[in-house]
């Protein structure tokens, strides 16, 4: 097979394509590249999350590095992708490797790969590595490896140490504490299971916990439907707030103490404030293209600075590592800081909002009331479709020539294609057509003053897609 790398990393069906031979492919491909690295001569660490295959696949990673005389920092247990990218950061490792699928349906699984600085890795650290498999496949070579038993250049590590003593100099624990919070903690089965409750005990309360490479039949990703029993239990009134991970912990969603969900649009502007208002901090903001207006807004009071790229923290990440940098953060429950990685990480992004709640002594549901006060009104829906091959190509040359003047009765006031289709329309609301760089959908993002127009573009571009 031809194995290209999609908006972060590469992902494919267990047993299908996510197999030993190609996932040996793609790694001796990046250890004949690893001379090459400014960092050349430091470790590699690996991670890996609860999925089926995961810890098996790692350890592979590591006999083919190894085999290749590689340095290998290797988790002891499977461990949140922040945690790689962070440990990465602090052994100043060559890179980072992560055996997960983040989000994807329980049957995919995948590689992510982090650069010298901790962050995602872009394109121009992916590129050489699928040019480097189609070279070694013609030439028919084969992966080296070694055993991991008594091999000098093996090392284990603890995502439970470090990683976690880390966020006692970050964050303000001690305040979370004297807040009385009593937290519900959904990790959706993920890698995030026992990390908030290593920094806050018996205040953390989880659910979905056990191990379960199935996800218990959800998909691992922090949106409706897949928080629902979280959000029934919120409304039993016993909890101040709920925090959520995706499958590898890099993503965040919540869900307020009346059990209302709470979107990642609303938790980075909250972020946002809580840096600005009560930290005292600034500097450039970047957001991706399906990401709220309201961080526009918040920019424009405070004065920032702000930069819109493609979606994917293959693009945030190597902009977050420029001077200056406060955040960046996307649409799907991705939000990183520099001043702790220039990556997402959902153990972080829950604690932060614990400590803003501790900080104003309010609960989450009244920090966002006063945020749509003050940005809003924004209501937000995405719905993804699935489309055959045929019809997913067959709309792709329809949107190259679709050039609407008028969306749901608004006029189109801009345009922008760096990553799909993103129409801007002149009271703030917008429209965004986009197929997916990983799964065989066509992703379709709205946000507007009311739910009742956020319905109406969102039909517009189904009628554009079936007709």
């Amino acid at each position: 097979m031809t194995i290209r790398f999609g908006t972060d990393g590469w992902r494919a069906v267990i047993g299908e394509d996510f197999i030993p031979e190609n996932i040996s492919q793609v790694i001796q491909a990046f250890a004949d590249l690893y001379p090459t690295l400014p960092e050349c001569g430091g470790p590699v660490i690996i991670g890996y999350d609860r999925r089926n295959q995961s810890k098996e696949s790692a350890e592979l990673i590591a006999t083919i590095l190894l085999g290749n005389h590689i340095p290998v920092w290797f988790s002891k247990d499977f461990c949140p992708t922040p945690c790689v990218s962070w440990m990465v950061k602090e052994k100043k490792a060559a890179a980072g490797i992560m055996v997960t699928a983040s989000h994807n349906p329980p049957k995919w699984n995948g590689i992510k790969f982090k650069e010298s600085y901790g962050g995602a890795a872009s394109a121009e650290f992916l590129k050489p590595i699928e040019n480097k498999i189609d070279e070694n496949e013609k030439n028919k070579k084969k992966a080296k490896t070694a055993s991991l038993e008594n091999n000098p250049l093996f090392h284990l590590f603890d995502p439970h140490a470090e990683y976690i003593q880390n966020f006692g100099q970050l964050i303000d624990l001690q305040r979370i504490k004297n807040a009385n919070f009593k937290i519900l903690y959904d990790p959706l089965f993920g890698a995030g299971v026992g990390f908030l409750n290593d920094l806050l005990g018996d205040q953390v309360e989880m659910i979905h916990f056990k191990a379960d490479p199935d996800f218990g039949g959800l998909h691992p990703e922090p949106i409706q439907p897949y928080v629902n029993e979280a959000m029934e239990k919120m409304r039993t009134g016993k909890y101040s707030m709920c925090a959520i991970t995706d499958g590898d912990a890099d993503r965040i969603g919540a869900v307020d103490e009346k059990g209302n969900f709470v979107s990642s649009h609303q938790i980075f502007s909250l972020l946002l404030q809580h840096l600005v208002e009560n930290r005292q901090m600034k500097g450039k903001v970047l957001k991706s293209i399906s990401t709220t207006v309201m961080i526009d807004r918040l920019c424009d009071k405070y004065g920032l600075p702000m930069v819109v790229t493609p979606i994917g923290f293959k693009f945030l990440s190597p902009a977050m590592k420029e001077p200056g940098v406060l955040m960046g953060g996307e649409e799907s429950g991705g939000i990183g800081m520099p001043h702790h990685i220039c990556e997402r990480d959902g153990v972080y992004c829950a604690l932060l909002l614990l400590e803003l709640m501790a900080v104003k002594k309010k609960l989450l549901g009244e920090l966002i009331a006063d945020l749509q006060k003050e940005v809003g009104p924004c209501f937000y829906k995405r719905i993804d479709l699935s489309l055959p091959k045929e019809k997913m190509e067959e709309t792709k040359l329809k949107l190259t020539h679709f050039k609407p003047t008028m969306l749901a009765g608004k006029k189109v006031k801009k345009t922008t294609l760096i990553d799909g289709y993103h129409f801007a329309l002149d009271d703030d609301s917008w429209l965004l057509i986009r197929p997916s760089g990983t799964e065989p959908l066509l992703r379709t993002y709205a946000e507007a003053p009311t739910l009742q127009q956020v319905d109406a573009l969102l039909q517009e571009a189904q009628i554009l897609i079936a007709n």
